[in-house]
This record gives C-alpha cells, structure tokens and sequence, in this order.
C-alpha cells in the first residue's frame, strides 16, 4: 500500500495536487480529519481488489489542535506497519504578485 499525505498552507494546492494524485490513479479524500487515518490505511489493506492500493489524502488545519499534536505519533504507527507513507507538505507565499 502506498499513501500519500498533502498538507500544507491555506492556497497552497492542496486541492490541486490531489485532483493530479487522483489522475494518476490513487483513491483521494479531502479533508480528513487525522484519526481516521489509521482505520483508513488498515481497511484499505484488506480490501481485496486493491492489490497495490494507492491513497492519498488531505489534513489540514481543520483538525482539532489535539489530532494534530497526535501526528507524528499516527505517522510512525503507519510506518510500522509497513504502509509507504510519504507525507507532501505545500507552502504558499503570503505576498501579492
């Protein structure tokens, strides 16, 4: 199983980098809040079509300060898991062009 993680800055193309993520075929999900992100990996392992799922989703400054802080602790329990996890962090520029 491979997951992607996007996150990043309000404007940054969070949105846009999964819509191309989906084009090249990875189940997308925007928006979901960090503790789901165990039970989405674990169920994504079982199903059964899916022989090398690819997924990737969105968390972002929505979630409660307290699923955030939980981050790297979710992160390294994936890891452990073996699941490729790769985590995409997008900035953007405050200043007007």
């Amino acid at each position: 199983m491979r997951l992607i993680i996007v996150s990043g800055r309000s404007g940054s193309g969070k949105s846009t980098a999964l819509n191309v993520l989906e084009d090249n075929d990875f189940y997308c999900i925007d928006n979901l809040p960090a503790m789901l992100l165990p039970e989405l990996a674990e169920r994504s392992l079982l199903v059964a079509e899916l022989v090398h799922p690819q997924i990737a989703v969105s968390i972002d400054a929505r979630n409660a300060p307290n699923q955030l802080e939980r981050f790297p602790e979710l992160l390294a329990g994936l890891r452990e898991r073996h699941i490729v996890c790769d985590v995409l962090y997008l900035d953007a520029d405050d200043e007007p062009y």
